[in-house]
């Protein structure tokens, strides 16, 4: 048990230090020095270190200190600690280690690929392991606590515009913008391509005889609802569950783990879905009861 956890620990520990490096690397490295904002804390920060040069590390702490302790309250301890984490990591990245780097200043279009393509490949990794960058992502949290019906992609995508729209103002000059929709576009993409998914969200089949463990799981860990079904091999004629679970595209990799800590040999099948509706897939509404049942009555915090 010591073991799995300081091996899950130490997992953790790598996918937080390599994917916040290239994500910072891709805003210090090459959006920043060209003038790019791409969104988010990242781009409030490189447009008030371009005004009153200050360091972009400090600036991405302290402006997202206000929104981690909301979390905290609001959301729930574990997901303002995992935040903090890498927040942490990021501000060491951009004020120590990257001022060390060379950083490319010419072509904004260059700039705005290869900046978007580091950012989305960091992306990617953090959230492999259910982590976030903090920004976007704690507004869309906070948000969705009031609003259950908004999703998450909505609320960052709002708030990245409002941003990006404010650069040409600082800047003064339209390619700004454009180019920083380029880098969001970019960066979105690539991290869909690390996470192995293309759509808004995903529905899977899984074919196991510890369905019922794993659908437990599930619920207690992701805050999905699981629809368990009775199947028999066609071939073999052994019993089985057949689980069916509708999550967001970032929650895949997650439950995957999940399935294959609990039974190495179960089946997915994993689909992309543009779309889903129902109780069960809004966050804060029947998964919360599920994970209740589960957990023998007992509160279970979610991130």
């Amino acid at each position: 048990m010591l073991k799995n956890r300081g091996k899950e620990l130490g997992l953790d520990a790598l996918h937080v230090i390599v994917g916040s490096l290239l994500y910072t690397a891709g805003v210090y490295c090459f959006t920043a020095p060209n003038q790019i904002a791409p969104g988010g804390v990242s781009g409030l920060s490189t447009m008030l270190n371009a005004l009153f040069h200050i360091p972009m590390g400090i600036l991405t702490f302290v402006l997202n200190v206000p929104l981690l302790l909301l979390a905290f309250f609001i959301v729930g301890k574990r997901f303002a600690l995992k935040t903090l984490v890498t927040i942490s990591f990021m501000t060491i990245f951009l004020d120590l280690v990257l001022v060390h780097f060379p950083v490319y200043q010419g072509d904004m279009i260059l700039g705005a690929v290869f900046g978007g393509a580091l950012m989305g490949t960091g992306l990617g990794i953090v959230f492999m392991r259910d982590f976030t960058t903090g920004g976007s992502d704690i507004v869309a949290k906070l948000v969705q606590v009031k609003r259950p019906d908004f999703q998450m992609g909505q609320i960052i995508m709002m708030v990245d515009v409002c941003i990006v729209a404010l650069s040409g103002f600082v800047y003064g000059k339209i390619e700004s913008v454009l180019y920083a929709g380029i880098t969001i576009f970019v960066y979105t993409r690539v991290a869909d391509l690390v996470l192995y998914r293309r759509g808004s969200g995903k529905v899977i089949f899984l074919i196991s005889r510890h369905g019922q463990e794993i659908a437990r799981r599930i619920i207690l860990e992701c805050h999905r609802g699981v629809t368990i079904l009775n199947g028999k091999g066609a071939y073999s004629g052994i019993p089985s569950n057949v689980l069916i679970v509708a999550m967001r595209s970032r929650d895949y990799f997650k439950i995957k783990t999940i399935a294959s800590e609990v039974d190495s040999h179960a089946f997915i099948i994993a689909s992309d879905c543009g779309e889903i509706h129902g109780n069960g897939f809004r966050p804060g509404d029947l998964p919360e009861r599920a994970a209740e049942d589960w957990n023998g009555g007992a509160t279970v915090e979610s991130d």
